[in-house]
């Protein structure tokens, strides 16, 4: 029942319904990051693609500035070079293995500097996960029951009450289809950020 709400999600959000985002200080002269440091570890969930990074050159910066993805293969110049000469003001980034290069690499330490928007695996759930802990909108949660409920009518050999459970759990999908559709289709700024205007 869990698996059929998130795929549902997953397919009319196009997948980018699960996201989060870390942060990481910047260091001087560095451009790789691995994403361990990050705390993306083989115990959290699974990375399925970054989606955005973001940059502050300088802590006095008030916005993160957006690094845009460049394919690796196409650079006309050694990575090393754009550590150094590229503008500040077109900051790009690349993944490779286990690590994310951005370029211009940092001339100053930045806590917080690096901002990284992830879509991420839906989380397994069980009987011991919390209700804060489920990825499904809160308001959404009761469809869950009706689901428990229309299985438990069929189990019981009642179809009549089956039938009106199954009809209230679909109900409630096309409520929350309806819900996400609006909520994450909209237009993206793709230039600069803070953190609330992702919300």
């Amino acid at each position: 029942m869990y698996q059929d709400l998130v795929d549902r999600i997953v397919c009319i959000s196009k997948g980018d319904y699960f996201w989060d985002i870390w942060t990481s200080d910047s260091l001087v002269g560095q451009s790789e990051y691995l994403a361990e440091s990050l705390g993306i570890s083989p115990d959290d969930l699974d990375i399925k693609k970054i989606n955005k990074v973001f940059i502050k050159y300088s802590a006095s910066d008030t916005y993160y500035t957006q690094a845009l993805y460049q394919n690796p293969w196409t650079l006309d110049k050694h990575p090393e070079y754009y550590s150094d000469n590229q503008s500040k003001a077109n900051p790009f980034f690349y993944i490779q293995d286990e690590s994310f290069f951005l370029y211009p690499a940092p001339t100053e330490a930045v806590t917080w500097g690096i901002q990284i928007f992830v879509i991420h695996k839906p989380a397994d759930i069980d009987e011991t996960t919390t209700e804060a802990n489920i990825e499904i909108p809160a308001q959404f949660h009761k469809i869950m029951a009706d689901w428990l409920k229309m299985y438990i009518y069929q189990s019981q050999g009642k179809i009549n009450e089956a039938q009106v459970a199954e009809q209230d759990y679909e109900k409630g999908i096309a409520n929350m289809v309806a819900f996400i559709k609006q909520r994450y289709n909209q237009p993206i700024k793709k230039t600069t950020s803070n953190l609330d205007s992702y919300r």
